[in-house]
């Protein structure tokens, strides 16, 4: 289903090379932008940056509930964000999913947010705030396979992700875009921070599965009970996959 809306800039990615990409990318239309108008679409997409949600998810509520939290390590890696950290099963993996729809921007030739997790049957809008004309698929071996076509800036795409795991999201346009969509079966899940910070709240009293997942790096998983009022604390290590 296709939706025109006009979203404005939205994200940002390495402020350092910004000014100089921006000006690469906006040359494919017009001329190149100066360093002033290059400086004013960095601070609006470092502003933007703020309001982006990576993880998208409807968590009921409880009284009786627990937490998880801890810290996520990835070895060789510059940071430890984007660290996917969920139960695999809570009671029968029977949640209603969002109605708020996950938000995959493309900018600056960049997914944006780059990894985003949500619940199964959660829509994904798929915007274009680029000034050139993107395109968005998936792979064969996608848990979701899809193909959004080619369309242009002020467009917006929607995808619902009614299936399970890891789809990765390219552009045949630009081979250089690379993000992945992580649908999962609960909403008992989080992503970690730069530092590798993660939390889960909310949790129902009970014995579970922790598992990770990473873009590069190898899942691992632990054992854990959640009691109420109580947190427990579970870090992982985490190491390229061989």
């Amino acid at each position: 289903m296709k939706r025109i809306l006009i979203y404005g800039i939205l994200a940002m990615t390495f402020a350092v090379s910004m000014p100089i990409a921006l000006k690469t990318l906006y040359a494919e239309e017009k001329e190149a932008l100066s360093a002033e108008e290059a400086a004013e679409a960095l601070k609006k997409l470092e502003e933007a940056q703020q309001k982006l949600k990576r993880v998208v998810q409807n968590i009921p509520k409880i009284e009786n509930g627990g937490s998880i939290t801890g810290k996520v390590t990835c070895k060789r890696e510059r940071t430890n964000e984007n660290v996917v950290v969920f139960l695999e099963t809570v009671g029968n993996n029977d949640f209603p999913p969002p109605s708020e729809h996950a938000v995959v921007d493309q900018l600056n030739l960049t997914y944006v947010p780059r990894v985003v997790a949500l619940q199964k049957d959660t829509v994904v809008d798929f915007p274009n705030s680029d000034a050139v004309r993107h395109n968005v698929f998936s792979p064969p071996t996608a848990a979701l396979q899809f193909n959004l076509g080619t369309y242009p800036t002020g467009v917006v795409k929607e995808v619902k992700f009614d299936v399970l795991g890891e789809t990765p999201l390219l552009c045949n346009v630009h081979a250089e875009m690379a993000g992945y969509v992580l649908s999962l079966a609960n909403p008992y899940f989080a992503m970690t921070d730069k530092e590798g910070n993660y939390s889960i709240n909310n949790i129902p009293p009970g014995k579970y599965t922790v598992k990770t997942w990473h873009e590069k790096l190898k899942g691992l998983s632990q054992e854990v009970t959640v009691e109420t009022g109580k947190t427990a604390t579970i870090d992982f290590e985490l190491a390229r996959r061989r």
